[in-house]
Order: C-alpha cells, then structure tokens, then sequence
C-alpha cells in the first residue's frame, strides 16, 4: 500500500506542481459545503443563493456550459478519456486547497477550533470559517476544471449545471445560467427548491445528455478517511437521500464520483 507524505511535505509539494492550474453544514459539522451549497438546502435562509452553487460567475458558467444552445460533436467518453478527465479534477481539487490554505494558514491545516469560527460573510449571513474555505476552495477548484475540460473535451461538460428534478414523473430539465438568473430575479425561489447542481457534468453536447457526474469535496481539516455524501435534511424535498442516491436516479448514470484533496477521485 502506498504510504502518503506528511500533510505539510505534501502541501508544498503541489504548490510548486499545480502553479499552471488556472485561474457544511451548521455548528459542530466542520466539513464539507460551502456557504452557497448550504443554502442551496434552506433557500428560505439565504434567498439570493438558492437552487444553485453560485460560486462561479454568471460568464464562466455560461462559457463552461459548452455545447448548451446546439449539440456538440465530442469525443466518445471512453475509459481512457475518463480517467484523464478524473485525473485533472484530482489536480484542480488538490491545487484548490493548496492554494485556500497556504495562503491562510501557511504549512498547516486550520484545527477544528478554527473550522468553527464564525463569521459574516458579503451577503450578510453569519456562516463558519469551514464553509467560507469550501466556496473559496470550491471556485479554485471550478475554474481550473473549466481550463482543463476545455481542452481536454471542450463542448461536451459543464461546470455547475442547474438541473430541476419531478420525482413523480422522473423527469430532469436543465436549466442555463441565463434561465437561473432570470428565476432569482424576478424572485420565483421556489421553482429552484430542490434543484441539483452538480460540481462538474460530463454530457454528450448538451448539458440534457449527462454522461458522468463529479462533485468536489472540500474538508475544513485534514482528513484520511473519505467524507459521506451530504444527507439532505427533514423537511427537503429530497429528505432520506444523500446527494449521490439523487444524481444517479435523476441523471440515471453510475458514474457518480466526489473528488476529494489528497484522497482523490471515488464514490
């Protein structure tokens, strides 16, 4: 079995490595979402983030979303391809916290005590210091994603798709940027109730066409162990399901993979 390097050697490391690469939950949960992932969950909380990630702007998602007006001719998503694809995203995870943390905390990990600080973040909403890590960490990670995926596959994935999902009928409609931003302003939050939002969506030329899903995972501290899928809370839509059970009954792909820094790619 190989044996990893120590935290800080491995820091420094991808540090120099990963120069090219562009570009939670409440109290007591130091983990894993970012502030806008948090209310993607209790839209009611924090309106202006609701039913999406919202960590990239409006043009990058837009230009991520490549192929989304016309289908695309993309390479076929074989497994040499995937495994490139999976191997950049390991990067971009890894450069993402490399970055976020060297420039907080130097050659260490912020301690759980740290995680849980509170703070006030733009919008005004009182969030802890690991879910302000994991949207910084989070729009590292999706820009390098979208520099890499354009030239590893350009027309045929998305970054941070929208996607409205009818349980009842098992139906997916995605949604562009434009059509999510034009819901948040004329103040329809509850058509994004329940949405999901990938991190990263591999599709055939058109976002509808989904071949292979991955969502980055952020831990505040350093972990060996890999985290959980989210559990969406009583009260949601999706109550009693954890987010992969929901992308694999909606996009109906098992290609379903979280990417974790260090960890690297797995279910």
């Amino acid at each position: 079995m190989r044996v990893k390097p120590p935290w800080t050697v491995r820091l420094l490391a991808v540090a120099v490595l990963l120069q090219g690469c562009g570009g939670t939950r409440g109290r007591g949960q130091l983990k894993y979402d970012s502030a806008t992932n948090a209310c993607r969950h209790q839209p009611a909380s924090c309106a202006q983030a609701a039913g999406q990630e919202a960590v990239l702007p409006t043009a990058v998602r837009t230009f991520a979303t490549a192929g989304g007006s016309a289908v695309a001719a993309v390479k076929l998503l074989d497994d040499a391809l995937r495994q490139e694809v999976t191997e950049a995203l390991e990067e971009c995870a890894n450069h993402a916290r490399t970055q976020v943390i060297l420039e907080r905390f130097g050659n260490r990990s912020p301690t759980p005590e740290e995680c849980r600080e509170e703070l006030d973040d733009v919008q005004g909403r009182t969030v802890t210091l690991a879910m302000k890590l994991g949207e910084e960490m989070h729009r590292v990670a999706l820009r390098c994603a979208a520099e890499k995926l354009n030239a590893l596959r350009p027309g045929g994935f998305s970054i941070e798709p929208t996607y409205q999902y009818d349980q009842g009928r098992k139906k997916k409609t995605w949604l562009s940027a434009a059509d999510v931003d034009r819901i948040r302003q004329e103040g329809s939050l509850g058509e994004l109730k329940g949405s999901l939002v990938p991190d990263v969506v591999l599709h055939a030329g058109h976002p509808d066409q989904v071949q292979a899903v991955y969502d980055f995972k952020f831990p505040c501290v350093d972990i060996t162990i890999r985290p959980r899928w989210r559990d969406y809370p009583s009260g949601h839509p999706y109550a009693g399901k954890n987010q992969r059970d929901m992308y694999v009954e909606a996009f109906r792909v098992e290609v379903v993979i979280q990417v974790v820094p260090w960890l690297g790619a797995g279910l």
